[in-house]
């Protein structure tokens, strides 16, 4: 308990002070760039969601007698979601409240998981301090969840080194059942048994629209949707970046657009700039000379350019030459360019099932071109079942998209140390806690049923070369058998004699 009270009153001191607005960037031409940015909006008298928000205060401050003017349209505000309002938002809320504005304000402490968007975790939870004469009605009951699923959410937050003072109780009562946490050897299986209950609730008539699969990034989500795709399981993806907005995805398609189009300068230069000592001025000079008319055509053209690195040539006319036929255009197209992205990129073994999930989906176009159109046209996901307007289909989402909203089966997937909390928030003691709220966030979403699974394959990522925690290096290293059922699906054994999954988390 002393622990935690000196952790408390560390990062309490942390939060202390006035809410400022930084913003922060990272190189002089970046500088240059948004410089430039401000100018052209001023030049043109636009303003953006910001200005709109530091104008109205800047004004507020400058004129007090606008200020009680504007403050006299209104006895109360509103103020929903506090926890994601940021400090130009909050500048207004403190005008409006100095003039005798009555501030009607509701939020979560736990739910404060959008830092990296400008929102201030202190509104909320130093609000009884901002705003000394302030009354708090904890909101505990909760609608939507069973308390099984409720008291592992409290136990995450009861570990913080923070006070957030609500414990959620569920309405609805006990169900029976307790959170199930999965353990599993690799990311292929954790995704197959994923695949495997959405198919056997399908099968009993429970539709796709009830299951959500929750994930920290859209990384997270790709050997999720490889599965999904090969199964043919409707699904949309919510969240994160898109498939088809990779690096390595847009070489392969720019090989396939020269295919259909060889007046496609764009894709040409993307293509011709990928292959070793290749450089702009060349490709721009390969580009003019397919329209100098010369006998040679494409084909030649490339040859006699790249004679000492005929891949360029190859690569182009066997892509051309299987046009007809869309699964081996794009699997011959993905072959050839294997061997220079996988040296252009890194963590190749993580961007190769990319390409497989490419491969999967093409057999399911009718021909080259509508893939590509699919593709290029509709980047927000990497599934048709948008195009189609199907209703019925699996939900895939980000947990930061995710908030706000519910389903009766969830999946919270891929949970695995260096997930929850994130490598990236290594360190910093602030960013990690606002991880264990992400956590919460994703473990509150579900209705009926709560399956958590994770895999062992974590220790082959640059997790175990990250700095060290400030706080927790894993949030679910130790879970109480009381609050989950843990079973575990693989076996491995490593040097340090690590028997089973059991034994490394």
């Amino acid at each position: 308990m002393e622990n935690k009270l000196n952790k408390q009153q560390e990062i309490a001191a942390h939060y202390q002070g006035n809410a400022k607005n930084l913003l922060v960037i990272a190189g002089a031409g970046c500088c240059n760039i948004f410089s430039d940015y401000q100018e052209a909006k001023e030049s043109r008298g636009y303003l953006d969601f910001d200005d709109l928000l530091e104008r109205f205060g800047n004004i507020l401050s400058r004129k007090p007698e606008l200020k009680k003017a504007v403050a006299k349209s209104f006895d109360e505000a509103l103020v929903d979601e506090l926890q994601d309002t940021n400090p130009l938002q909050f500048i207004i809320l403190r005008h409006f409240a100095d003039e005798g504005v009555r501030l009607f304000c509701v939020g979560d402490p736990a739910q404060s998981i959008y830092r990296f968007r400008g929102a201030e975790f202190e509104h909320v939870y130093r609000f009884g301090e901002l705003f000394e004469k302030s009354l708090t009605l904890p909101l505990s009951i909760n609608y939507r969840s069973y308390q099984e699923f409720l008291d592992l959410a409290n136990w995450l937050i009861d570990r913080s080194p923070l006070d957030y003072a609500n414990r959620l109780v569920a309405n609805r009562g006990d169900c029976g059942n307790l959170p199930m946490l999965m353990d599993f050897d690799n990311t292929q299986e954790e995704a197959g048994w994923i695949a495997d209950q959405i198919q056997e609730r399908w099968e009993n008539d429970i539709p796709c629209r009830d299951v959500m699969v929750l994930v920290r990034t859209g990384f997270d989500a790709k050997h999720i949707e490889a599965e999904f795709i090969q199964r043919e399981i409707p699904y949309r993806f919510i969240g994160g970046t898109a498939l088809t907005k990779t690096a390595h995805v847009r070489d392969v398609l720019s090989l396939l657009r020269v295919a259909r189009n060889a007046e496609d300068d764009l894709a040409w230069m993307r293509y011709l700039k990928l292959w070793p000592g290749i450089g702009e001025k060349t490709a721009e000079k390969v580009i003019n000379a397919f329209y100098e008319g010369t006998s040679n055509g494409i084909k030649g053209t490339l040859e006699k350019k790249f004679g000492n690195n005929r891949g360029v040539a190859e690569a182009y006319n066997e892509t051309l030459e299987n046009y007809s036929v869309t699964k081996r255009c794009v699997l011959i197209a993905i072959q050839n360019l294997t061997p220079i992205l996988q040296e252009k990129y890194d963590r190749w073994n993580y961007r190769s099932r990319d390409l497989e999930l490419l491969s999967s989906v093409a057999e399911r176009y009718n021909s080259v071109s509508d893939f590509i159109d699919a593709f290029t046209l509709e980047p927000m996901t990497s599934t048709e079942i948008n195009q189609l307007e199907a209703d019925d289909v699996v939900t895939l989402i980000t947990v930061h998209s995710a908030k706000g909203t519910e389903a009766p089966i969830c999946f919270v997937a891929n949970a695995k140390p260096g997930t929850y909390p994130h490598v990236r928030s290594y360190g910093d003691i602030t960013s990690e806690e606002e991880e264990r709220r992400v956590l919460y966030v994703a473990l509150t979403r579900a209705k009926n049923e709560l399956f958590i699974t994770r895999s062992s394959d974590y220790r082959s990522s640059f997790y175990i070369t990250n700095n060290p925690t400030e706080g927790e290096e894993y949030f679910l290293s130790e879970v109480p058998d009381e609050l989950v059922k843990n079973e575990i699906i693989g076996w491995s054994v490593d040097n340090n004699g690590l028997s089973s999954l059991k034994d490394i988390f």
